[in-house]
C-alpha cells in the first residue's frame, strides 16, 4: 500500500471508526476505549476488526482480532506517526490517561482587540471592557503558572509560560508574547489597544501548528483560552479549525479550546449552540464557552473539561440559566451512546 492508498482509506473511514482507531493508536486498552466511548469492549473489537479490513490487514483467524494490530501500528507510523502514542503517564505507569490532569500542557491566550473592546459595561464595573479584561487575564495567568498539582513523589506544574496573541483583523495577531509572571500582562495590553474586528482563526490556526510542533511532539497537551466580547467574523473559518485540530488528536483530554464571553453584548445562546453544533459534528468534545464573570478560579474551569463525559460538564450558570440547553445537550448524548 502506497501513501496515498492509505490516505484515501483514512479519509473515508466512518466517525466512530476513527474515533476508536486513534484511541488504539494512543496505546488504550479496549477496556480504556470502552469506558471512552461508552460502548461495549466486544463493539470495540468489532471497529478493530473492521479496520483491519479496511486496511487489508486481514486477520488469518477470524475470532483473534489482535493478530494484526502491530501491523496497523506499523502502518501508521510509517504514514500518520503524529497519531501513533507510546504512552507513559504522569504516574510513570503505562496504561494511564497521560492527559487526565491539567499538568504538562502549552497554553495559549488569545484576546480579542475589536474596537467594541472600548465599551464600557455594568458587568465590567463600567470600566471598558478592554481594562476589565486585563486584570481577569492577569489572575487567570496568575492562576495557572502558580499552579502545582502532585503526582504521586512528582511535583507538576501546568506550564512555566504562557503564550499571548492579541487578534483583530484577518490576519495573524500580534504576538506571542511568551510570560511567566502574571505582573507582564499589564504591559502587554497597554501595546495592544483596541482596534479593528474579531477574526480569530489565522491566530489560533498559528496557535495550533505551533502546538503540533513542539508541544505535541514532546508528549505535552495543550489548552487554547479565547476571550471575547462578540461573535467571531470568521466563524465558518473557526470551526473548520476546530474540526483539523480535533483530526490530529487521540483523545478529547489531550486538547482543549475554551472560549470566554464577557460584556452585556454577548451573545450567550449563540455561542451554546456553536459549542454544541462544533462537538456534535466532531468525533471529540474540545470546545466549552463559559463566562469570564461566571470564572471564579480557571483551574476549576480547566480540570471540569478533563472528565470522562465533558460533554456534560455544564458550567453552573448553565443549569440556572439555560436548563433547556442542557436538556438538549442530555437528549443527544443519550442518542449517541445509542447509536
Amino acid at each position: 500500500m502506497n501513501e496515498q492508498q492509505f490516505l484515501d482509506i483514512f479519509d473515508e473511514l466512518p466517525p466512530r471508526r476513527k474515533t476508536v482507531l486513534k484511541q488504539l493508536l494512543a496505546g488504550r486498552t479496549d477496556e480504556e476505549i470502552a469506558a471512552e466511548l461508552n460502548i461495549a469492549q466486544t463493539t470495540v473489537r468489532k471497529h478493530v476488526e473492521n479496520l483491519c479490513q479496511d486496511f487489508h490487514l486481514t486477520d488469518e483467524f477470524p475470532d483473534d482480532r489482535h493478530s494484526k494490530r502491530p501491523e496497523l501500528q506499523a502502518l501508521f507510523r510509517r504514514y500518520k506517526p503524529e497519531l501513533v502514542r507510546d504512552r507513559v503517564s504522569e504516574t510513570g505507569r503505562s496504561g494511564d490517561d497521560p492527559f487526565a490532569t491539567v499538568g504538562d500542557r502549552d497554553v495559549f491566550i488569545l484576546i480579542d482587540r475589536s474596537g467594541s473592546m472600548v465599551r464600557k459595561d455594568s458587568d465590567t464595573r463600567n470600566l471598558p471592557r478592554c481594562q476589565f479584561l486585563q486584570e481577569e487575564v492577569e489572575a487567570h495567568t496568575y492562576g495557572i503558572l502558580s499552579h502545582r498539582l502532585q503526582i504521586g513523589e512528582v511535583e507538576k506544574q501546568i506550564c512555566d509560560r504562557i503564550s499571548i496573541y492579541f487578534f483583530c483583523r484577518d490576519e495573524v495577531g500580534t504576538g506571542p508574547y511568551k510570560i511567566s509572571d502574571a505582573a507582564e500582562v499589564q504591559n502587554i495590553f497597554e501595546q495592544n489597544p483596541p482596534r479593528g474586528n474579531s477574526f480569530v482563526t489565522p491566530t489560533l490556526k498559528t496557535c495550533i501548528e505551533t502546538w503540533l510542533k513542539e508541544g505535541q511532539r514532546r508528549g505535552r497537551g495543550a489548552f487554547f483560552i479565547i476571550y471575547t466580547d462578540g461573535l467571531f467574523d470568521d466563524e465558518a473559518e473557526f470551526i473548520d479549525c476546530i474540526s483539523y485540530a480535533c483530526d490530529r488528536v487521540v483523545s478529547e483530554k489531550q486538547l482543549k479550546f475554551f472560549v470566554l464571553g464577557l460584556g452585556e453584548e454577548i451573545k450567550v445562546e449563540y455561542f451554546l449552540d456553536l459549542d454544541f453544533n462544533i462537538n456534535q459534528q466532531n468525533p471529540y468534545n474540545l470546545l466549552v464557552f463559559d463566562l469570564v464573570n461566571e470564572v471564579n478560579d480557571i483551574i476549576e474551569v480547566l480540570q471540569r473539561q478533563l472528565v470522562d463525559d465533558p460533554t456534560l460538564a455544564f458550567p453552573e450558570w448553565t443549569h440556572r440559566r439555560y436548563p433547556e440547553f442542557v436538556q438538549k445537550v442530555k437528549n443527544a448524548s443519550q442518542k449517541n451512546d445509542r447509536i
